[in-house]
C-alpha cells in the first residue's frame, strides 16, 4: 500500500488516483487517526515518524539496515506519503533525502515536516509519477518504497525507473505482501499474485532477496484490531476510514505476508531492460 491505508480503489486492477490519496492525507493532518492506532499497536515506534503506513519498529530498522546509508548518500523515498519514514532513514543514516509522491497534498506536507527531522536543508520533495520521477539517471544512493509501488500504474515500469534512478551498485528496498498461496482467489487482484523479486530480476536487479518475520505480520493485523477496538471515530475521518478498511480486509488479511525486498542495481553498462 502506498504509505498510507488503501481506499476500496485499492482492490481494483486500474491505478488509484492521486485525488484518492489526497483526500486521505488531509485527514490525517486533521486528526492523526492512523498515526495514533499505529502507535498503540506498536509503542515503541518513533513518535515523530507519523506513520501512515503499516509500518512496525522491527520492520522500520531491518530497512535501515538493509539500506545501509553512509553520510552524504542520497536516499530516494518513492511514494513518500507524509514523508516521516524516509526523514527518519536518511536523519539515521546522515543521508540527504529527495521524495518522489504523486499527491501534491502529500508533497506538501512532508516539506512542512522536513524541519522536525532537521533535515530542511537536506530534504526535498516532488510531486511526480514512480513510473517517471523527473530524477537524472544514476542520481542516488538507495531508493526505499514503503507499501506505494504497488500503486504505481506498471509494476514494472515503476521497477526500471527505480534502477534507472539508482547509482551501479545502489541498494533498493521495498516492502509489500505476498500470497502465502500464490494466486490465491479470495485475495484481491492486487495482490493474489505479486511476486516482487520476479518483477525485480525481469528489469536486472541483482542480489535479490525477500524477507518477511511474524512479528510484521503481526502489526499489520494489530493495527486493524486496535482501529475497531476504538469504536466510534466521531469525526475522526482517518480513523473511520481505516476502520472501514479494517472490516474489509481482516476476513482475508491472514492471507498474505508482510515482505522486505532488497535488491541491488547492476553496474554501468548493463541495459535496461
Amino acid at each position: 500500500m502506498r504509505n498510507g491505508p488503501s481506499t476500496s480503489a485499492a482492490d481494483r486492477e486500474h491505478p488509484t488516483p492521486s485525488a484518492e490519496f489526497d483526500a486521505l492525507f488531509h485527514g490525517e493532518h486533521r486528526s492523526g487517526g492512523f498515526a495514533r492506532v499505529a502507535r498503540l499497536a506498536d509503542p515503541a515506534l518513533p513518535e515523530e515518524i507519523e506513520p501512515f503506513s503499516f509500518l512496525s519498529t522491527d520492520l522500520l530498522h531491518h530497512i535501515a539496515s538493509a539500506l545501509a546509508l553512509q553520510p552524504g548518500d542520497i536516499l530516494a523515498d518513492l511514494g513518500c506519503g507524509r514523508g516521516g519514514p524516509g526523514l527518519w532513514l536518511a536523519r539515521d543514516g546522515h543521508a540527504k533525502l529527495v521524495g518522489i509522491d504523486f499527491s501534491p497534498v502529500a508533497v506538501a506536507q512532508a516539506r512542512q515536516r522536513a524541519a522536525l527531522f532537521g533535515l530542511d536543508r537536506n530534504a526535498r520533495f516532488v510531486t511526480s509519477e514512480l513510473t517517471a520521477t523527473g530524477l537524472p539517471d544514476a542520481s542516488v544512493s538507495a531508493a526505499v518504497s514503503i507499501d506505494a509501488i504497488q500503486y504505481a500504474p506498471g509494476r514494472t515500469a515503476a521497477a526500471t525507473e527505480a534502477r534507472r534512478i539508482l547509482r551501479p551498485g545502489g541498494r533498493l528496498v521495498l516492502t509489500g505482501w505476498h500470497p502465502r498461496t500464490p494466486g490465491d482467489p479470495r485475495l484481491s487482484a492486487r495482490h493474489r499474485d505479486t511476486d516482487w523479486p520476479a518483477v525485480l530480476r525481469t528489469v536486472g536487479f541483482t542480489a535479490v532477496r525477500c524477507h518477511t518475520r511474524t512479528t510484521w505480520t503481526d502489526i499489520y493485523l494489530r493495527i486493524y484490531r486496535t482501529a475497531l477496538q476504538m469504536g466510534d471515530p466521531d469525526g475522526d475521518t482517518a480513523l473511520a476510514g481505516l476502520q472501514s478498511e479494517a472490516r474489509r480486509r481482516l476476513p482475508t488479511a491472514h492471507l498474505l505476508r508482510r515482505v522486505a525486498v532488497t535488491a541491488i542495481a547492476p553496474p554501468n553498462g548493463v541495459p535496461v531492460t
